[in-house]
């Protein structure tokens, strides 16, 4: 987003070439693909950006990232989210903070569904379906103390029941 933000997007993927070394716009564009491998270099942990140093330009960073991290099934990424949200409970956190952490877990997790429906009413079915889960783990990972708060809210009639019927 910041690289888009600043217009420099082209310098990853080639759309804006090195020109020759004689040519009158290297100096620029040597100067801008510097300043775009550093935002892409600082913007990685020590341990990661190590291994990309001695490239040429910001699109052979750029490639190279993507080609060690990318992953067309992203299981590593899902596995390490969905253990995180196995995991996360409220603890010290407070209401807002705990949810807030679910969220952003959630957000992720939606980030990689890729699901083709043969109708749309299914799609709508199975976001309730995930609704009234995410709801449960909500509740089921509040603290003791908000039991009662937790009975109520989980005996109120409708509780998000979504429609199991598929086309």
């Amino acid at each position: 987003m910041f690289i888009c933000g600043r217009g420099k997007k082209e310098y990853l993927t080639g759309e804006i070439e090195a020109p020759a070394k004689t040519d009158a716009g290297y100096k620029k564009w040597k100067t801008e693909n510097h300043l775009i491998m550093s935002w892409l270099i600082n913007s990685m942990s020590l341990e990661v950006c190590e291994n990309f140093l001695l490239y040429e330009s910001a699109k052979d960073v750029w490639e190279a990232v993507r080609e060690t991290y990318s992953s067309s099934d992203n299981t590593s990424e899902l596995s390490a989210i969905e253990s995180a949200l196995h995991d996360l409970r409220q603890g010290e956190l407070s209401v807002t903070q705990y949810y807030n952490a679910l969220t952003k877990q959630w957000q992720q997790l939606d980030f990689f569904e890729t699901h083709a429906w043969k109708c749309p009413e299914d799609g709508q079915r199975y976001r309730k379906i995930v609704e009234q889960k995410r709801t449960f783990k909500f509740l089921l990972g509040l603290n003791k103390e908000l039991d009662e708060v937790r009975g109520r809210v989980m005996s109120a009639k409708p509780f998000l029941g979504p429609s199991r019927s598929f086309c």
